[in-house]
């Protein structure tokens, strides 16, 4: 249990990661995430992951604790097992199945709609979890890491979407918050800030000393 940076409280089931549930209240997200251990269980089940695991545990019975440091738990540091390595693959493998379900065939005017003016789009929704996932990701570095394996795992995501890209994917024109977007925008774009930040840490190397020899 935690208070929420958006406000009211987000309640998490270590039992079960990946299940949680946001209320107004403290008490409010502890019902709530009662109610989504099931829904979690029915969505996983539904995607072909086994949830023999968990289905015997009444939610209930689980003890009510808060965190000492938002989204920081001492189960958080056990080391991993094997298998449970595998079970995370296979409930954020239908995780995004199930997103994906919701908003696959979605119009442009949909996925742009609003609930209020404040809210996000479905658009803005779905860069939020991608943007989030690559700021997650980035967690995993080991600093300095001699290969920079998460740093380079980013790249080859990138580096992915544009080699399966068709002719036509290439004449990509349209407008996102004001701003027109090309295919060939992006490619400028990614190449343009990553030499600028290039220049930028010869500098930083410079400014401490470094004599590492220049590229």
């Amino acid at each position: 249990m935690q208070a929420s940076p958006q406000g009211g409280f987000l309640a998490d089931v270590l039992e079960l990661p990946g299940c949680l549930a946001r209320g107004a209240t403290r008490d409010d997200a502890v019902e709530r995430v009662r109610v989504a251990f099931a829904d979690y269980l029915e969505l996983l089940g539904s995607r072909g992951v086994s949830t023999d695991h968990w289905k015997d545990l009444d939610p209930g019975t689980f003890e009510v604790k808060d965190a000492d440091v938002p989204f920081t738990f001492p189960e958080d540091f056990q080391p991993m097992q094997e298998h449970e390595l595998r079970d995370f693959l296979h409930r954020f493998e239908a995780s995004r199945a199930a997103l994906l379900a919701l908003v696959r065939g979605l119009s442009p005017d949909e996925i742009e709609l609003r609930v209020t003016p404040d809210a996000w789009s479905i658009r803005e929704t779905l860069e939020h979890v991608a943007l989030t996932e690559v700021r997650l990701l980035s967690r995993l570095e080991k600093w300095p890491d001699p290969e920079f394996a998460t740093l380079q795992a980013v790249h080859r995501m990138a580096f992915q979407r544009f080699s399966v890209m068709e002719p036509e994917d290439t004449s990509l024109d349209h407008t996102i918050d004001g701003r027109r977007w090309s295919t060939r925008k992006v490619m400028r774009r990614m190449l343009e800030h990553e030499y600028e930040h290039l220049g930028q840490i010869k500098e930083q190397l410079a400014a401490l000393g470094s004599d590492r020899p220049p590229e």
